[in-house]
């Protein structure tokens, strides 16, 4: 059997990144699922590229959970920012009114950054701004 190069190696550890995250597809945007549905449909010998594995990596960065912010909980920040829903816009009503209905105490990145924004510039809590190091995006991009 002949041994498989680098290359391949980091090939097979991109699928198998990208399949583990479609698992769980409901928080990506469509056209990023499209994309891994897409870049798992290649040829098995297909090599990814420098560029599809930091679009890879900064995917699983986007995935990662906080459990809360700068000594706040998420639960405390959005008891926090629920108070002053109103003084949002209409779409930070909504998400607060969503996430705290769900009562969720873990928020991907995305979220957990929109709900520090509004806690720091809405409702006044003093945060440092939400500017997280992510060790998962570094580990994949010396993994990949």
């Amino acid at each position: 059997m002949p041994r498989k190069s680098k290359e391949q190696l980091r090939s097979e550890h991109f699928r198998l990144r990208a399949a583990e995250i479609l698992k769980d597809p409901d928080w990506l945007d469509e056209g990023v699922r499209h994309w891994l549905e897409k870049e798992l449909r290649r040829d098995q010998e297909y090599i990814y590229t420098e560029n599809e594995h930091a679009a890879l990596a900064r995917i699983i960065a986007a995935g990662t959970f906080f459990d809360g912010w700068d000594g706040y909980s998420v639960p405390e920040l959005l008891a926090a920012a629920g108070r002053y829903k109103k003084d949002g816009d209409y779409e930070d009503e909504l998400l607060l009114d969503d996430l705290t209905a769900r009562n969720v105490s873990q928020l991907r990145l995305g979220v957990m950054g929109h709900l520090v924004a509004f806690c720091r510039n809405v409702a006044g809590l003093p945060l440092e701004p939400f500017r997280p190091a992510i060790d998962e995006y570094e580990n994949e991009r010396r993994a990949t």
